[in-house]
This record gives structure tokens, sequence and C-alpha cells, in this order.
């Protein structure tokens, strides 16, 4: 790579914290305020007695809190619980961040016809790659930064904060390398998204698969494969192992070897991986726009259900630790809580992984309707449009498969977390009564995706409220408990009021009101979208 290649890449940088400032700010203080926030309720769940190390023993033994939140190294320090607790979710996310970050940046902008345009101008053939690594590799900096320095001042040893920043902040660079590989083998900035999504789920599954399995198994050494387990193989706060930093530096290093050398070989605008063309004429099925719209999506759809269900099967399999947990009374009664309060701990299990799918799921269908306004702002929308295809159909070829899509995928998820349990025990009822479970939670799914329709028809530039709705769900299920939200705040979420069975009795009243209440918000988005322009 010549210095000629990477002219105007500060220019580049500039241009893209312009562009991308609000995207980098908002995930940044989202992602570190989960620390502090965490290391704030420490004492109310770790009390500095018998019966709170009793507690930290108990966590840190139980394969099934392995899996679920990484391995623990030192529970009654608040630093090592909070890297447990929230580190390894964070590192998840900043993956996602600075993953997507440089897709926005790279392939996404080459796609709109952007990057050709500055390229026509004295900038190099790696400067927007270049620019899009900086830019991320900066933001992963920034947060760890931010954690770094809010960890030592909440009173947390110096050295175990700075390990725990740097080892979120490595995790977010490898797959900024990650998010850069995969803008050079597609065209197709969805593709590309999809790629860089799909190893983040990979790598997670991974980590729980190892942490969850038993001790001495060879199945632990399956964690050093995944990136998002070299964060809390640092070990912060529980003798620090500052060499395990090498790891991702070496991997990020390689990975944008890889892109700068992709780019170089590929045409500009395309992907390694050539996109055949099409035949000369539609078959029968694609005579549609409901048939253009599921031909567009299949690809995400197959891979959701893959994705989905093979988590949901390996976490599955983590149901058969209940009587280890029964043993002590304190663990026990916590996890009952995680899970709403069921009696039996398998009941408690299976409801906390829901609230945990049920959230991710409906991120499926906001993406599924979402692929609507990214037809729009391409200009392909206005070409179906030309034809004798009505803005009502339109709008239904794409809300129908985001409204029912993630139903089915609750539905898969349900049944194959039940599926260990029921060869286990011979009980092919429990995969119904878990089917029931997640159909139960779906209306809130149903909300949030016609909230983002009647976004889209009513008030297009609010499109990114039904995604902070999903974002502040997540926040709820994954930690609001543990920091002591008042309940009207964990309630605050379209699926707080729904029953979580089997923890809670059935009740129709909230699965029929926030059913109407989606209708209600449908209809008012198909109003909206015949009427107004499209832009």
């Amino acid at each position: 790579m010549t210095r000629m290649s990477l002219t105007g890449t500060r220019l580049l940088v500039r241009r893209a914290l312009r562009a991308d400032r609000w995207f980098w700010l908002v995930w940044v203080l989202v992602l570190w305020s989960f620390l502090p926030a965490t290391a704030s309720a420490y004492r109310a769940i770790i009390s500095d007695d018998a019966a709170g190390r009793e507690v930290a023993v108990g966590l840190a033994s139980n394969p099934t809190m392995r899996a679920i939140l990484g391995p623990p190294y030192d529970l009654l320090q608040v630093g090592g619980f909070v890297m447990w607790r929230v580190g390894g979710f964070v590192a998840t996310c900043a993956a996602i961040m600075a993953a997507l970050g440089v897709l926005r940046a790279t392939r996404a902008e080459e796609e709109a016809g952007r990057t050709e345009l500055l390229r026509s101008g004295a900038i190099g053939r790696h400067a927007s790659l270049a620019a899009a690594l900086l830019t991320a590799t900066g933001a992963c900096l920034l947060l760890g930064l931010l954690i770094a320095g809010s960890m030592t001042g909440l009173g947390t040893p110096l050295t175990g904060s700075l390990a725990m920043g740097l080892a979120i902040a490595a995790t977010g660079v490898v797959f900024a390398g990650v998010g850069a590989v995969a803008a050079q083998l597609t065209s197709s900035a969805r593709t590309a998204r999809g790629m860089a999504m799909g190893a983040v789920g990979a790598a997670y599954l991974l980590r729980a698969l190892a942490d969850g399995s038993s001790e001495g198994s060879g199945l632990r050494r399956l964690g050093w494969l995944s990136p998002v387990e070299w964060a809390p193989y640092v070990r912060p706060y529980a003798g620090e192992r500052w060499w395990v930093l090498i790891v991702p530096l070496v991997v990020s290093a390689g990975l944008v070897a890889l892109a700068i050398t992709l780019e170089s070989r590929r045409d500009f605008g395309a992907g390694l991986r050539a996109t055949k063309p099409g035949p000369a004429g539609a078959l029968a099925g694609l005579r549609s726009a409901g048939a253009l719209a599921w031909r567009l999506d299949r690809g995400s759809v197959l891979w959701s259900v893959l994705g989905f269900g093979i988590f949901s099967l390996v976490i599955g399999t983590l149901s058969n630790v209940f009587d280890q947990v029964a043993e002590d009374r304190t663990l026990a009664e916590r996890f009952r809580r995680m899970g709403g309060g069921a009696k039996l701990l398998s009941d408690a299990f299976y409801v906390a992984m829901l609230g945990i799918l049920i959230v991710l799921i409906a991120l499926v269908g906001l993406s599924l309707l979402d692929r609507l306004r990214r037809e729009e702002d391409s200009g392909r929308a206005e070409l179906v449009l030309s034809t004798a295809t009505s803005r009502t159909a339109l709008l239904r070829a794409y809300a129908v498969p985001a409204l029912l899509v993630p139903v089915a995928l609750v539905v898969v998820s349900a049944v194959l977390l039940a599926v260990p349990q029921a060869v286990r025990d011979g009980d092919p009822g429990a995969l119904a009564r878990l089917a029931g479970a997640g159909l139960v939670q779906s209306p809130g799914v149903l909300l949030i995706v016609a909230l983002a329709v009647a976004v889209h028809g009513l008030a297009p530039r609010l499109r990114w409220l039904p995604w902070a709705v999903t974002a502040w769900s997540v926040v709820v299920n994954w930690i609001g408990g543990v920091l002591g939200f008042p309940q009207r705040l964990l309630d605050a979420t379209p699926f707080g009021y729904l029953p979580r069975l089997p923890a809670d009795a059935m009740s129709w009243t909230p699965v029929v009101v926030e059913c109407l209440v989606a209708a209600v918000l449908l209809a008012a988005g198909w109003w909206g979208y015949a009427r107004r322009d499209i832009t």
C-alpha cells in the first residue's frame, strides 16, 4: 500500500465524524453507562457478609450463568462482578458498533454512489477504508477510556479499570476489521451487514458453549476461538493477564491487511463475490411487490432462523443443571427472580431466556421493514410504484413479513429451547407449552413493528423511535433487575405487561390490548403512507 493510496484520509475521517457523529456518540455513551450503573448496584446483589460470599460462589460455579454472562473470576470485588455481569455484554455490543460503523462508512457509501463522487477528486484508493477504520478505532478507544475513568472514579483499582477498558476496546477493534473484510466480499451493504452480524453471533454462541461446559472439558478451549471471549480472558481485577491483549491486536492487524489486499483486487462498486445476472424475464412468482420483497429478504430470514435456532438449541441444553442450582437456596431464589418468580427453576430459566430472545427477534422485524425505507432512498420503490402497484400493496409487501417472520421465529426458538428437556424427560408436551409461552409474548414484537409502520407512514424522520424502544427493552431485560429499576420502569416496555408463562398465570387482557394497539398503529401507518410524498 503506497502513500498515494491514502491521500485524503484525514479529510474523510473528518467527514465520517461529521456524518455519523450521532451514531458513534449514542453507541459509546449507552454502552459506557452500563458499567458504572452496575457497579453502583453491586452491594444490592452481593452483600458484604457470609451470605454474600455464598451467593458469589454459587454464581461463579453455575454453568448456566457462565454460559449467559461469561467466566467469573472474582465476584467479591466490585470490578470483577461488573466485568462478569455486563463486561462481556458491552464487549459484544462494541463489536456490533464497530462492524456496523465501518460498513456505514465504506460499503454503504460506495453502494449509494457517494464514494465514487469523492474519489473523483484527490482521494486515494484505500483512503475511505482507512478513514472508516480510524474512526471506529477511535470510538472504541474512547469507550475504553470512559470505562477506565469511570470505574477508577468509583474506587476500583486503576490497573483493573485499564484492563477492562482496553479489553472491551480491543474487542471492538477486532470486529472493525471484520466489517472491513465483509465490505470487500459483496456489493450489497445489507449482505455485508449480515456477514458481520453473523460473525458476532457465531462468536457469542461459541463463547456460551465454551463457558457453559464442565470444568476440564475440551470444549472450554473453544473460548480462545471467540473474539468476544478475549476481553474476559484478560481477567480485569483478578490478576490481569496483559499478554492476552496481544491476541486481538494481532488478529485486528491481520484482518485490516486482508481487507486492504481484497480492496486492491476488486473492482470499484463490486465485491469479490460476483453478483450473478438474473434471467431476462421474471418468473410467474416474481410478478408482484410481495414476491419481490420476499426475494430480497429470504436470505436474511433463512439466516435468522438458522442463527436463532442453533442458539436456542445450544442454550436449551443447559436446562439439565438445575438440580445443582436447587441445592443453593439463595442462588435458586435469585434465579427465580430472573425468571419472573417461577416456582420451578427450569421454568425460571425458560422465562429468562425467552425474555432475552424475544427482544432480539424484534430487531429482525424492524430490519425487514427497514428494507422499504432503503428501497425508497435508492429510488427503486418509485420505479415499482410507477407500475400498477399501489402504495398499499407496496407497504403490505414489506410489513407483512416484518410482522409474521418474528412470530414464527419466536415459536421456533421456544420449541428448540425446550427440545433438550423434552428428550431427556420424555415429555413432548414441553414443546407445546413453551411454544405457547413464546406466542403470548409475541404481541410485544407486533407492537414494535406496528410502531415502525406508523412512523414510516406518518413521520419518517422519527424512524429511530422503534429502534430506541427496542434498545430500552434490551436494557430492561438484561440489567433492569440487577440495577433495581422501579417496577414502573420494568413494565415500561412492550413486553412489560404480557404474562410470562409459565411463571405467571395466563391473562388475556394485556395480550388483546396490545394486539388492538398494534392494529391501530398499522392502520395509521397505512393511512399516512398512502398520502405522504415518497422521498
